[in-house]
């Protein structure tokens, strides 16, 4: 290959990579607005079972066209498509609403992310044989160092009486190994983003449908309080977050892809500013810093701006 076919090959690996953390970092802030949303809407008096409707009906109607775009089916197949909802379906958006009623939120800081990371690289691995450079392990483990941070302070100002915090963690890290083998599946698979998400959301909808109606509980609810988890849980967590990650997965693998939740505690914390009137401490500070970092090593940025060497 001449010199200028290399050159603009690794231009057009880098513009793929850039174009991909863009999208990762995207999907962080969105699934950042979603988590406090879900905070505000706790407070508001919905349930998780509300909630949760809301994420898979909004998304569903959102994402609806891109879904009857494909009138001779999808190229997924059924067999793959029911895999996906299984893993992102209603079962992980039942997991992780109950885990928040047993375990604190700083368990969910560490768990779900780090398991999400932990499974997807581990599916790679072991799967395709691709072991994860150096800079990634060591940004993976920067990463897991600044979650543990932002949940050591969180732990002392959320500690709960709960006897069933282990039932929480356990089920805060199932969820997180369901969203890292949908994560893995997504860049195996090539899904399509959008016609991929829509057939998840809408099937995840109608699928959760029986749930709602029985455990219905917010008919009490103002309708202004149901419009603006309209935006959190569907727009926000239930079509932009995961038609971005699955973008993001699309232009640099899932192992890579799967970094991108880990900063999901560190947006939630510099949203609830605004949102909540909530300023972090000086430990959630160093946390987010910390988190950056571990998503800058990961990458490795520095070897990511020479234009003479390849990018991951």
């Amino acid at each position: 290959m001449s010199l200028a076919g290399t050159s603009g090959l690794q231009a057009g690996k880098r513009k793929a990579v850039a174009v991909g953390i863009l999208w990762g970092l995207v999907a962080a802030l969105a699934w950042s607005g979603y988590n406090v949303g879900s905070r505000l809407g706790r407070l508001d008096g919905l349930s998780p079972t509300d909630m949760s409707m809301l994420r898979f009906g909004v998304a569903a109607l959102l994402l609806v066209p891109f879904v009857a775009s494909r009138r001779n089916g999808h190229p997924l197949g059924w067999l793959r498509l029911l895999c996906l909802v299984a893993l992102a379906g209603p079962l992980f958006g039942l997991l992780i609403n109950t885990a928040f009623g047993l375990a604190p939120l700083s368990h969910a800081v560490v768990l779900t992310a780090g398991g999400t990371m932990v499974s997807a690289t581990a599916l790679s691995w072991g799967l395709d044989r691709k072991s994860p450079p150096l800079f990634r392990s060591v940004g993976m483990a920067i990463l897991i160092a600044g979650l543990l941070v932002i949940a050591s302070d969180q732990e002392a100002q959320e500690a709960r009486a709960s006897g069933h915090v282990w039932l929480g963690d356990l089920c805060f890290a199932a969820g997180g190994a369901l969203w890292g083998t949908f994560t893995y599946l997504l860049g195996r698979w090539k899904v399509d983003p959008l016609a991929g998400i829509g057939h998840v959301s809408v099937l995840s909808a109608l699928a959760f449908l029986p749930f709602f109606l029985v455990w219905h509980t917010g008919d009490a609810i103002p309708a202004g309080i149901w419009l603006s988890q309209a935006f959190y849980q569907g727009v926000l967590g239930g079509c932009l977050a995961p038609v971005a990650f699955a973008k993001a997965v699309s232009h640099i693998g899932a192992s890579e892809a799967a970094l991108f939740p880990a900063l999901v505690p560190s947006g939630a914390l510099l949203l609830a500013i605004p949102l909540l009137g909530e300023w972090p401490s000086a430990s959630e500070n160093a946390g987010v810093f910390i988190c950056t970092a571990g998503l800058l090593t990961a990458f490795n940025i520095l070897r990511f701006l020479r234009k003479d060497r390849s990018v991951l």
